[in-house]
């Protein structure tokens, strides 16, 4: 079964930076109340986990990092990349800033 999340939609338009001690909507925030639950149901009903990217204002890279980073440095890429998948129309720099500067130096 695949997951659908729409970042846009169910976390916020406006995404902030990388900690929450920075303001709203931070990276630390959505990694901990979204990204990591939904990776480990995910994963453990052996689902696909696909963001839908679209509808935000901006992807902060610290957000990115903060965000889908932690999540390769605390279960792996492979294992990350296993379950997590992107859809967009607008972002494929977001696709391609996560891929190539955070997945791939992760491992």
């Amino acid at each position: 079964m695949e997951i659908i999340y729409n970042v846009a939609e169910n976390y916020g338009k406006i995404l902030g930076g990388r900690w929450r001690r920075l303001g709203p909507k931070s990276g630390e925030d959505f990694y901990e109340s979204v990204l990591e639950p939904a990776f480990k149901k995910a994963k453990e009903n052996n689902d696909s986990l696909k963001f839908m990217l679209d509808g935000t204002t901006g992807y902060p890279s610290s957000f990115l990092d903060q965000s889908f980073g932690e999540l390769a440095r605390n279960y792996g890429v492979d294992e990350v990349r296993k379950v997590v998948t992107f859809e967009t129309k607008v972002f494929q720099w977001v696709v391609d800033y996560i891929n190539r500067q955070i997945w791939d130096k992760s491992e």
